[in-house]
């Protein structure tokens, strides 16, 4: 092939390539608004809806790669289609929190923290996790500024191998709910090796939804040998001074495990579907 017929191939392509994503882009809106009246919004969630679509739509048109602009309108879909499966729902719970709560769910921002979570992301099983989460918060009015933005900023984090890993540590003691999985299953399945395994662990417990049961004895032998100590020191000067029992340590095993934390139980819980229920 000739130097001057490949560049002019060259040429073709990236004005196709910028054809698509004009393209793209315009029928973007038409195509969400569709999904939103197909939906049957009413009420609460039909502001919930429109104010989703109004605070992606402009930096989605921005985009270069027409690759982005087809991802965020397969997840927004995958939103809306949530959304109108709850309406229900969706409507008493934002009709029953306070205005200033509810603003932030609609078009502040719980809002904007959510949307960041489920614009780009690549996994589509991910964007219903995190529309549950969404909806599963509108539950608990008290819910504070600082859980609902690190929820969403973690699950962004998270990918759907660590959902499953966290999920196999899970155990709720008030409903007797247990992991329907198993180390072996999910190592083949997964086609990860034990070191692979251990890292996950550890991403899990660095944000604070698992911990260590090593990290545990170690807190607690410390106490134990501070204890000790104070109680040797206490004796000093004394006539007659009691030598203290030496503390009992707990053993520190070569391979840690971990637990499950509370807050890593609750994130599991809000990303549950919406009928069943959540656990505070």
């Amino acid at each position: 092939m000739d130097s001057k017929k490949a560049k002019g191939i060259a040429a073709d392509f990236v004005t196709t390539g910028t054809e698509a994503v004009v393209e793209t882009a315009a029928d973007n809106l038409p195509l969400l608004a569709s999904a939103i009246h197909d939906a049957g919004f009413q009420g609460a969630a039909s502001i919930l809806a429109d104010g989703v679509v109004g605070a992606v739509a402009p930096g989605a048109l921005g985009l270069v790669f027409g690759y982005r602009m087809r991802r965020t309108e397969r997840n927004l879909i995958i939103l809306i289609d949530k959304l109108s499966s709850n309406i229900e729902i969706v409507n008493e719970r934002l009709d029953s929190l306070e205005a200033t709560v509810r603003d932030k769910y609609t078009n502040g921002s719980y809002r904007d923290a959510f949307l960041d979570s489920v614009v780009d992301e690549n996994e589509p099983e991910k964007v219903s996790r995190n529309v549950n989460a969404f909806i599963n918060c509108m539950a608990y009015g008290s819910a504070g500024d600082s859980f609902v933005l690190t929820l969403f900023d973690d699950l962004s984090r998270l990918n759907r191998l660590d959902i499953r890993v966290l999920k196999l540590h899970y155990y709720n003691p008030i409903t007797g709910h247990m992991a329907d999985d198993s180390f072996d299953r999910l190592i083949w399945e997964e086609g990860i090796d034990c070191s692979e395994y251990r890292v996950i662990r550890e991403k899990l417990c660095r944000l604070g939804l698992l911990e260590s049961k090593n990290e545990e004895k170690r807190e607690k032998n410390l106490e134990a040998v501070q204890n000790a100590v104070s109680e040797l020191l206490s004796q000093l000067g004394k006539r007659n001074p009691k030598i203290p029992k030496p503390p009992k340590l707990q053993r520190i095993s070569t391979s840690d495990s971990y637990l499950i934390t509370s807050l890593g139980r609750r994130y599991l819980e809000l990303i549950r579907p919406v009928q069943e229920t959540v656990s505070a």
